[in-house]
């Protein structure tokens, strides 16, 4: 039986054309185009306050920003290991409205809308969490929607998608308790899974790269000596 029960089929007929277009920007908000971005301007917004403060003794970013960054960056590797395994195919090709990559199974965009969303409906501080986690999952359904609209993925694919980003939020907050290093530790490990499993794939490969890369980066800038001397610089410059 087909994974889409014939749900991807009824959508694609459903839609209209000039739809599209809108479906292909509502695509967008889990496509690492946008989401690697955004954390790299959290990142460096909680640093600039801290740089701001000139409190040489604090992290510049803080353990709950790091742990947002670490805990995405394993969620993207994931998704790269979990296409790997299952290598499972997309719909037909006739009912592509864009050009996807190879393997349908689970969906990228909606995996990753997932974890990232989630992730910062829990790190936000804006209104109340129940507010918060309901309008990440609208947007992920919404994303999810968008994967059927443009022909790319079956319905079992974005269920299996939202299913395996909500276990994976849950597990690496029972397992890494909110610490960084713990979180990049486990990123590192999926990425180097995700390596060994897609035969060192290019998307595995800057996984890895991006997991450790991030880990690192996180780790020198906080060793007290290389924090110091980024603050007294920026009071310098300031």
């Amino acid at each position: 039986m087909s994974r889409g029960v014939g749900v991807t089929e009824a959508v694609r007929e459903w839609v209209p054309e000039w739809t599209l277009e809108g479906f292909a920007v509502l695509s967008v908000f889990g496509d690492l185009l946008v989401i690697v971005p955004i954390l790299g301007l959290l990142y460096l917004v909680t640093v600039g306050r801290s740089l701001a403060r000139g409190e040489r003794d604090q992290p510049l970013c803080s353990d709950r920003t790091a742990f947002l960054i670490a805990a995405v960056f394993g969620g993207l590797a994931l998704i790269v290991l979990v296409k790997a395994v299952f290598a499972l195919p997309r719909p037909p090709v006739e009912w592509h409205a864009i050009e996807p990559s190879e393997h349908g199974f689970p969906s990228g965009h909606t995996m990753a809308a997932t974890v990232f969303w989630g992730m910062l409906a829990l790190w936000l501080h804006i209104g109340d969490r129940a507010s918060r986690l309901a309008g990440a999952g609208l947007l992920v359904s919404l994303v999810a929607l968008s994967r059927l609209a443009l022909g790319v993925h079956y319905l079992v694919d974005v269920l299996a998608s939202m299913a395996f980003g909500v276990v994976y939020l849950a597990g690496i907050a029972w397992l890494a308790r909110g610490r960084p290093e713990r979180a990049f530790g486990i990123a590192i490990v999926i990425a180097v899974l995700a390596v060994v499993a897609s035969n060192g794939s290019s998307r595995a490969v800057l996984a890895l790269l991006g997991t450790v890369g991030g880990a690192v980066g996180w780790y020198v800038v906080e060793r007290p000596v290389v924090r110091r001397r980024l603050v007294t610089l920026a009071q310098r410059v300031n």
